[in-house]
């Protein structure tokens, strides 16, 4: 696995659960926040029947009384001209309600429903509450709430509530006598309660949430390409290089050029692997220069190693991109050659030789090399294929040096 993709899997990961942190808090810190606005938005909306009561009570009833002797004024009465400002808010807002539901009223509409005498009876069975809020439906329904006790405190209420006999007969008229009587004093009556709809705020807050995603994976993106970029220029580069100039020192030669030996191997491993599934030839010549020792003793060893890194240059002039020439030790060279069988190769050892004794070189004049070459027979292993030329090597050698004979095949 590569060092950069080894940094942008840790660099993921970390992103990952970094983002899963941050969306499980900010999912959570944005519904919260949400919800308190709801909240928030509640109450006023109660403060505000609250204070058309007041008003309606305070300024309208002290000049229209609703007990007129020839009309009655539902307008005049606190909970009914709360009840129809907010209405003509659902005109505007229809999800926005506003509704004092009794469990007695007067007028029909007020009548609680199941759910809402559910609520009644908490602030019946204990006195001490003054306010209920919480969340009611499902989905697109889901609204908050905020319900306050109704409780009859001044006596002078329950003139229109203790009997029907008691009560206007104009507000009988347009009521009847059935409902909204037997009131009492201090008693939770009813309840005023207020909605607000989930959905908008909730919907504004998912909204928002999308967008803080949206922005992390986009800066996240620029960051990765940033580091990703920083990382080549600074680190994978550089370490490539590097990594490169340490392959060749630990694969090639460090005066000739060529590969090494460990190296050498690793190709002729794989040369030989190919050819034995496609049925190719492979061909190896071993070859050692004559007279190296000579050469040392007479000119100096800088002059042989002119004498090895040209040889080397001559041996890389016949080969193809296929082949491999390496440096198998002191005056000792070995080439590979791919797909090649033995006649190919016995005429490419030749085209070698020829080239290294025709041309001198500087100072040291004429040189020669012996060769050796063998054929691998599919069967044997690399050492042994290497053997079989350099017995081959050594036989030009007692038999004149300058040369090139072939090895025997091996009879398995």
């Amino acid at each position: 696995m590569s060092l950069r993709l080894k940094f942008n899997l840790i660099l993921i990961v970390i992103f990952l659960l970094s983002l899963a942190g941050a969306a499980f808090y900010y999912n959570g810190y944005l519904e919260k926040n949400a919800i308190n606005d709801v909240r928030s938005n509640s109450t006023v909306l109660m403060e505000t029947a609250l204070a058309i009561r007041s008003y309606t009570t305070d300024e309208i009833q002290p000049h229209l009384s609703p007990m007129n002797e020839k009309r009655f004024y539902p307008q005049t009465v606190p909970a009914f001209a709360a009840t129809e400002t907010l209405r003509r808010l659902r005109d505007k807002f229809p999800a926005y309600e506003y509704k004092e539901a009794m469990l007695n009223p007067t007028n029909p509409r007020d009548r609680a429903t199941d759910w809402e005498k559910v609520l009644i009876e908490k602030f019946r069975a204990d006195p001490t509450q003054t306010e209920l809020t919480g969340i009611q439906g499902e989905g697109v329904q889901r609204a908050m709430y905020v319900a306050r006790p109704i409780i009859i405190k001044q006596a002078q209420c329950l003139v229109c509530h203790s009997v029907p006999a008691a009560a206007p007969a104009t507000m009988i008229s347009v009521y009847g006598d059935k409902n909204g009587f037997d009131w009492k004093m201090n008693e939770p009556l009813g309840m005023q309660i207020v909605k607000l709809p989930m959905l908008y705020p909730l919907e504004k807050a998912r909204e928002t949430f999308n967008s803080f995603l949206i922005s992390l994976l986009v800066t996240f993106a620029l960051m990765f390409i940033a580091l990703n970029v920083v990382l080549s220029g600074l680190v994978i580069e550089p370490m490539a290089r590097m990594n490169k100039k340490l392959e060749e020192l630990a694969t090639k030669d460090f005066l000739t050029d060529l590969v090494n030996r460990r190296r050498f191997f690793e190709q002729l491993e794989s040369a030989m692997a190919e050819a034995r599934v496609k049925k190719t030839g492979l061909s190896i010549v071993m070859l050692d220069i004559d007279f190296f020792k000579r050469i040392n003793d007479t000119f100096g060893h800088d002059s042989g190693d002119v004498v090895l890194k040209n040889t080397a240059l001559r041996v890389r002039e016949l080969l193809r991109g296929s082949d491999c020439a390496a440096r198998f030790g002191g005056e000792e060279f070995v080439l590979m050659l791919r797909e090649t069988r033995i006649d190919a190769a016995l005429a490419i050892a030749e085209a070698v030789r020829g080239k290294i004794s025709n041309v001198p070189f500087d100072l040291v004049g004429t040189v020669s090399a012996s060769f050796g070459v063998a054929e691998w027979n599919l069967h044997e292993d690399g050492r042994a294929l290497i053997n079989r030329a350099d017995k081959a090597l050594y036989v030009a050698k007692q038999s004149g040096r300058n040369r090139v004979i072939r090895a025997e095949d091996e009879v398995l």
